[in-house]
């Protein structure tokens, strides 16, 4: 791993299908295959320090968000705001 890179739109993209769909599954057993490949992705991508804090904490975030939770809206929020800061910029996806 180097000084990393930007995330690219593709990785991005991907990334929020995985974290939707193990928000939306009915069970943590079946989110179980969409964290692990995020969690994947979060330790082999080539991305810079502060990316992959927060791709660390959407894993964190998903993972208390998938299934039936208590509070499950609160969740939801906070996986919205790990995507948020994820988002590759107009001027990343230009590069």
């Amino acid at each position: 791993m180097g000084n990393g890179g930007q995330l690219t739109g593709k990785e991005f993209e991907e990334i929020k299908m995985l974290a939707d769909k193990a928000v939306s599954a009915n069970n943590k057993k079946s989110a179980e295959p969409f964290i692990k490949r995020l969690d994947f992705m979060q330790r082999t991508l080539d991305i810079e320090p502060y990316k992959r804090y927060v791709l660390v904490e959407l894993v964190s975030n998903v993972s208390a968000a998938s299934g039936r939770v208590r509070d499950k809206e609160h969740w939801i929020g906070a996986v919205n705001q790990s995507l948020f800061k994820l988002e590759p910029s107009t001027e990343d996806m230009e590069t």
